[in-house]
């Protein structure tokens, strides 16, 4: 098996949760991928995202790192904070749904707040730590029997029995 990259649908998944969640009235939608020139503060904006795939026997699984980049206007740090706090209470220990993996755990890493060099743009850096495994493919069409087992034979003591295992039709 080899490893399903989460990234695009984990992205989407935040998104959604952020939207619906604490992030989307603190930001009043403003949740970017790229962020449109001339932006209102606050928003949130999606930075960079690390994969580190992990092989095993029976498991093709990974582990991610998402970053999201709050900004908001300062100079001081209170409504950059609360930003923060909005993302931290929509994404940690989230139920979220990830197209063709199962997420194992999604909590948040680490949150950093500072100033950006302006002086009047406070930021807030929040780190999502996920555990995803792809969702294991089953088949999708039972087997059918088209010719019963047979027993055979007498059913005297001593006396030989032969058997049939039957047919079955192959599954997917």
């Amino acid at each position: 098996m080899s490893y399903s990259d989460p990234a695009l649908a984990m992205q989407k998944g935040t998104l959604s949760l952020m939207k619906a969640g604490a992030t989307g009235v603190q930001t009043g939608g403003r949740i970017y991928d790229g962020v449109p020139g001339g932006a209102l503060k606050p928003y949130v904006s999606f930075g960079p995202f690390q994969l580190l795939p992990e092989h095993g026997d029976c498991l093709d699984g990974g582990e991610a790192f998402l970053t999201l980049d709050g900004w908001a206007a300062g100079p001081d740090t209170v409504q950059v904070k609360k930003l923060g706090a909005a993302i931290a209470s929509d994404l940690d220990r989230a139920e979220l749904v990830v197209d063709g993996q199962r997420l194992i755990e999604l909590s948040i890493e680490q949150i950093q707040y500072m100033r950006d060099p302006d002086g009047i743009t406070a930021h807030a850096v929040v780190t999502v730590h996920a555990w995803t495994e792809p969702v294991a493919v089953t088949a999708t069409t039972p087997p059918v029997n088209t010719a019963p087992p047979i027993i055979s034979g007498s059913t005297i003591v001593g006396a030989a029995l032969t058997t049939s295992t039957g047919a079955w039709t192959e599954t997917e």
